[in-house]
């Protein structure tokens, strides 16, 4: 589970930002909303954040950040010496920061009970900092720690670190994670967390396509993605699954495109969904999944996602959870990661949204309510927890204060401004 991200220098975000995960109080209002047994230290993480704000305000850009340290984990360890690492994007706004270090750190539990803590800081082309850190208690003990000149052979381990290979060649655009953390030979502890960072985390953009292919190679996964779509008034009776090998055959590839990948893209390309509905006469019909509403689509896209990050308690990251679907079908996601029923192993939900219903006392704590905000160009982050708390209590009208701007993180509109633009288009101005 993830406890805390701290985020500097990441596109909108200039200064040290974090956004913990973290239950500010571990037992009262909504206790099921955290997880059952604490972290190393005592810490309780909770099981879903969201995150309000305006448009351009730096939600995506926080939920960016979480793709570009798994990319430095899943992808820097390839890199040839001296590319370029295409994650970094520093704050342009400032001076100070167009070519200083972007840095990420993330606290986290795996589901083994050890604590982690991951931090590192780099450049267009090298990896200035990084450093692992284990809690097995409330005491951190460091496993390794790499400076701006260390290089594979001057890298430090600390006591900790038992067991295997330590020492791996990297370049120094290579995260050491990404290279030891891929190797068999590597220590217990560095591969668990490297799987987790890798695996464990699913972030879905805006514009992200989910892939389908699980569902062709998973009988039992589309089954349980079939019913559950007839379950929440989708119309849907149940979905079917084919495989059209002639919709695939006229793609062209690029003639340096590895096999492996030709072969995956053709057999996604060949999957065709059908979705089957009750006629009024009892009769059934099929449609293509573009004859299907957006609502029904983005919920039949993400349901594998729901599925697999509840089973395996990984951590699913949605930039506009509501976008396209009903507010109730979005509080049903959040419910389902709160229940213990369906949740028992920690899985996480952490979510962007401009769906002030789901800003709900009945739904969600203060310290799971998040805001994003920018001022001169650079975002900040803040909770509801962080007011007063003698003033906004479990019981007060969040949705309808944070309508009313008491919290911030709402859009500045000059109204006067926008009639005066659009009155001198008339054509009788």
């Amino acid at each position: 589970m993830i406890i805390e991200f701290t985020v500097s220098n990441f596109r909108s975000i200039k200064d040290d930002q974090s956004f913990s995960l973290y239950a500010a109080k571990p037992s009262g209002h909504l206790a099921l909303n955290i997880a059952p047994t604490p972290a190393p230290g005592g810490i309780y993480p909770l099981k879903s954040v969201g995150i309000y704000g305006a448009n351009a305000s730096g939600k995506t850009n926080l939920l960016l950040a979480f793709r570009a340290l798994q990319y430095l984990v899943a992808r820097s360890g390839s890199l040839k010496d001296g590319e370029h690492i295409d994650c970094y994007e520093p704050h342009l706004l400032a001076k100070n920061t167009k070519n200083a270090p972007v840095r990420l750190a993330l606290e986290f539990q795996i589901p083994n009970g050890f604590r982690y803590l991951y931090a590192i800081a780099f450049v267009q082309n090298r990896i200035v900092e990084e450093r692992l850190d284990l809690y097995r208690t409330a005491r951190v003990a460091n496993l390794f720690d790499r400076g701006e000149n260390d290089t594979w052979e001057s890298i430090k381990f600390g006591p900790f670190l038992k067991g295997g290979t330590r020492k791996f060649p990297f370049f120094a655009n290579n995260a050491y994670l990404s290279k030891a953390g891929n190797s068999a030979d590597a220590p217990e502890v560095i591969r668990d967390a490297y799987n987790y960072l890798l695996k464990d985390m699913v972030h879905l953009g805006i514009s992200d396509e989910v892939s389908s292919e699980e569902l062709l190679e998973n009988e039992d996964l589309l089954q349980t993605v079939s019913q559950f779509l007839s379950l929440v008034d989708t119309g849907i009776a149940r979905v079917g699954l084919y495989q059209d090998v002639d919709r695939a055959k006229n793609i062209i590839f690029p003639p340096d495109m590895p096999e492996d990948l030709m072969r995956r893209i053709r057999k996604e390309a060949s999957l065709r969904f059908l979705f089957f509905h009750q006629t009024d006469t009892a009769e059934v019909t099929t449609f293509p999944i573009n004859a299907e509403s957006a609502g029904t689509r983005k919920l039949f896209k993400l349901a594998p996602l729901i599925v697999n990050t509840l089973k395996d308690g990984g951590v699913l990251i949605i930039d506009e959870l509501d976008r396209s679907m009903h507010p109730h079908m979005a509080e049903l996601i959040i419910q389902l990661f709160h229940d213990p029923e369906v949740n028992p192993g920690g899985a996480q939900l952490i979510f962007s949204t401009h769906n002030a219903n789901l800003m709900s006392r009945e739904l969600l704590r203060r310290d799971q309510i998040w805001f994003a905000e920018k001022s001169n160009g650079a975002s900040r982050f803040f909770s509801l927890d962080d007011f007063d708390k003698k003033k906004v209590t479990p019981a007060s009208p969040f949705a309808r204060w944070y309508a009313e701007g008491r919290f911030g993180a709402i859009p500045s509109i000059d109204y006067s401004g926008v009639v005066k633009l659009l009155r001198k288009r008339r054509p009788d101005a």
